[in-house]
């Protein structure tokens, strides 16, 4: 009898444990990056960062900051930010315009929160 309590406790606490995985808000990756340079007489010199950000976890806002850093200083020159919503399994594209200065190398990095 004590057998049967147990397997059937054990039982619970794997199905309750399995029905709650996908409650643990978003779990954001980025599985496609790029950085494209926009040099115009108006705007100066812009940087495009894109991204495509896949979610394995449940469904949850995601805060995406692109930075642009400078190769040889190693400062970040401009970084911008937004907030996506993404469901569960889904992907997302973001794309932010990034501010440079001509005659500069630049990095980028993405960080997901």
């Amino acid at each position: 009898m004590h057998k049967r309590i147990l397997i059937l406790g054990l039982a619970a606490v794997l199905v309750l444990t399995a029905g709650c995985m996908g409650l643990g808000g978003p779990n954001p990756k980025v599985v496609e990056d790029s950085m494209v340079t926009d040099i115009s007489l108006s705007k100066g010199l812009g940087y495009a960062v894109n991204a495509v950000i896949q979610n394995d976890g449940g469904d949850g806002d995601v805060t995406v900051t692109m930075k642009l850093i400078d190769e040889e200083k190693g400062f970040v020159r401009d970084e911008a930010s937004t907030v996506i919503s993404i469901p569960s399994g889904e992907t997302k594209k973001v794309s932010l315009t990034l501010d440079g200065d001509i005659g500069r190398d630049y990095d980028y990095r993405i960080e997901l929160n």
